[in-house]
């Protein structure tokens, strides 16, 4: 397993503990969109690879494997690698973390690298092309469902990837519509004034949804059973993204 562009290696997990079994996250910061890459279910781990080696693209970093846990094994005959490339969701995670109820008991053992708040994106938008900016391959993603949210506090996750906001101002806005793509991605940001009147009572709602990807967001539960609200996988998105309000 080879790292995919030049990066630096933000989290290593040796361990057995979780769904992904052994695996590496590395941040991008000079691609056009800092985003992170992961690489799981890895075999072995390069014994030189920890957190902070800086490291261009093609290098070895493990072997490909079918590491896990006991609750999610995966045969060794589907022994793959788990690869992702996206956005980290929220520098405040352990927060969310923390105040959810079906967490008490189990302590989070990957910081803010913990998969619930890493967010991938089809990585053949990348892997596709000799050459693709990271960014204009983000915005290409369409559009599904859009939110309308009214945090205390502006997400980090704005302050983190700036180019993702279409409109407004990151200091005066009352609130914030927010554009995701079916796989969960909040892809654009628009920062909403007070007395906007796509501001309804309540920390966030749902907009609206593009018909044609209902089924997607049903089968991914970013929509309900009926497609009608919000389904869990949306809530908890939106929750980790809002978590520095907390």
């Amino acid at each position: 397993v080879f790292s995919a562009m030049e990066g630096v290696v933000a989290y290593v997990n040796p361990r057995l503990n979780g769904a992904y079994g052994r695996y590496i996250v590395m941040l991008h910061p000079r691609a056009e969109l800092p985003v992170y890459t992961l690489y799981a279910h890895l075999a072995a781990i390069q014994p030189e690879i920890k957190p902070g080696l800086a490291l261009a693209g093609g290098k070895v970093l493990g072997v490909m494997g079918h590491s896990s846990t006991n609750e999610t094994a995966i045969p060794k005959e589907r022994a793959h690698l788990h690869f992702e490339v996206g956005l980290l969701l929220s520098e405040k995670f352990q927060a969310w973390y923390d105040a959810e109820e079906d967490n008490r008991g189990t302590p989070n053992q990957h910081g803010i690298f913990n998969g619930q708040n890493l967010m991938g994106f089809d990585p053949t938008l990348l892997l596709a092309r000799s050459s693709t900016n990271v960014l204009t391959a983000l915005r290409s993603q369409p559009v599904a469902l859009a939110v309308v949210m009214r945090p205390r506090r502006t997400p980090d996750f704005l302050t983190r990837y700036p180019a993702l906001l279409k409109g407004g101002d990151l200091a005066t806005a009352a609130g914030w519509y927010v554009e995701f793509s079916w796989q969960g991605m909040p892809i654009g940001w628009t920062g909403l004034k007070a007395g906007d009147a796509r501001l309804r009572p309540g920390p966030w709602s749902l907009f609206g949804v593009k018909e044609e990807f209902r089924p997607l967001l049903i089968q991914r539960r970013m929509l309900s059973a009926n497609g009608k609200a919000a389904g869990e996988t949306l809530i908890r998105q939106v929750d980790i993204l809002t978590a520095n309000s907390r």
